[in-house]
């Protein structure tokens, strides 16, 4: 097991105000993990605007880590990025959590336009990580666009932009979404003037922290006859994490606020992505769920914890102001990783060998072909469900990239054990 010290000051102008020690217990850890992020709570209360640190054992200052410190009334969650862990490690970690001088502006960092977007820019020069939550006016639904990581566009520009070599169907699908093909007999998922739109009403937060940066909006379900139907919240982290990839949490609770609402069983939905055209399996790629079902045919409508989609991706790097250009095709993924507390885990998947794949716990009868199964699910009035979600955008193949670990980590963290520290010895 790794052992773990907080010591926890809380800035004031400039001075401690209270210290407190705390000793944590983390793991064991379930698998090797080049990095994992981390989280503890703890039983004090920590002002957001304070800077919490951790420093290993035996670790020189250098390797001091940030923390992101996320307030939850009387207690407080510490959230921190691990590296180099250990499959039934007996390491002793001890960590300091000290409030110590760090840079004002962390270089995660939401920006939000006056046309209702929100741009997301991680790194310290930009391009490392961006993307966009659509959601103006014009929008049938908020969507993420771009996804661009590492100098590579993971999800297809069409109907956002154009761009060679794209196909040009199902214009609905728009790089990151979460819709449903049935709400009350209303579509979502389709656009045109008989399908449902979902308005932006509420930027509920904008964040940023030295482990993720978050986003939570309210938006409004509305029918093609101007009634609303659902009032949801999603909340989007993007994490960048060195060595490991990018990951996206995303988490959406939708409530029935005025009548009831039945969500039919329908293939067409309902978090979906549309990845770039050269991964799709019809080019090369290939689909693995966490069953061991490998491709469209064995694993579209099947239940499974995850989906992992991989296939080569063409890049080009320019730096102008220094005249270099590099380029080259390597192999990415992108996997979708359905949590344990996510309604009707684990869900069933629409995935189709064109570059689509969704999660959709609805569509038991399409995607069984047995008409005497329904998944559909009514909403009382005031009822809610939650789904909740991780997309991990990785280099090279699904085994390369351990997903499977990967998922474990995210869906069963390591135990902690908190506990008072002994005060150190003069």
């Amino acid at each position: 097991m790794n052992r773990v010290l907080l010591t926890v000051l809380s800035l004031t102008a400039g001075c401690s105000s209270r210290k407190e020690a705390l000793l944590l217990t983390v793991g064991p850890f379930e698998d090797d993990l080049a990095a994992a992020v981390l989280s503890a709570e703890l039983p004090i209360e920590i002002s957001k605007d304070s800077t919490v640190s951790l420093l290993a054992e035996g670790k020189s200052e250098g390797s001091r880590l940030t923390a992101q410190v996320e307030p939850l009334g009387k207690m407080s969650r510490v959230h921190w990025v691990a590296r180099d862990l250990k499959k039934g490690s007996k390491t002793r970690l001890v960590v300091r959590i000290l409030a110590v001088d760090v840079e004002k502006n962390p270089r995660i960092q939401p920006e939000r336009g006056p046309d209702g977007s929100i741009a997301i820019d991680l790194g310290p020069l930009g391009g490392c990580f961006y993307t966009r939550i659509v959601a103006g006016p014009e929008a049938a639904k908020p969507y993420l666009y771009p996804l661009f990581i590492e100098h590579i566009h993971f999800t297809r520009r069409y109907p956002m932009e154009e761009f060679p070599g794209e196909d040009r169907d199902h214009v609905h699908q728009r790089s990151f979404w979460f819709t449903h093909g049935d709400v009350e007999g209303v579509d979502f998922w389709s656009e045109g003037p008989k399908a449902g739109k979902i308005r932006q009403k509420e930027v509920l937060a904008a964040e940023y922290g030295h482990v993720f940066a978050r986003v939570a909006t309210r938006n409004e379900w509305i029918a093609p006859d101007g009634r609303k139907l659902l009032d949801d919240v999603s909340e989007y982290r993007f994490y960048e994490i060195e060595r490991l990839g990018a990951m996206i949490d995303f988490t959406i609770t939708l409530t029935a606020s005025g009548a009831p609402v039945t969500f039919g069983d329908t293939k067409e939905g309902t978090f979906g992505i549309r990845l770039a055209e050269s991964m799709k399996e019809k080019r090369g790629g290939r689909i693995e769920n966490s069953r061991g079902q490998v491709g469209m045919k064995n694993a579209w409508g099947k239940p499974a914890e995850w989906i992992d989609y991989t296939g080569k991706v063409q890049w080009k790097f320019e730096d102008k102001r220094n005249d270099f250009t590099s380029s080259g095709e390597d192999t990415f993924g992108v996997a979708i990783f359905d949590h344990p507390t996510s309604f009707r885990h684990p869900t069933t998947w629409h995935v189709r060998d064109y570059g689509l794949f969704a999660a959709n716990p609805f569509g038991l009868r399409d995607f069984t072909g047995d008409k005497t199964k329904d998944g559909s699910y009514r909403l009382e009035k005031g009822q809610s469900i939650t789904f909740r979600y991780r997309v991990y955008f990785h280099r090279g193949t699904t085994e390369e990239a351990k997903v499977g670990a990967i998922y474990r980590a995210y869906a069963k963290p390591p135990a902690v054990r908190v506990e008072p520290a002994e005060p150190k010895k003069e």
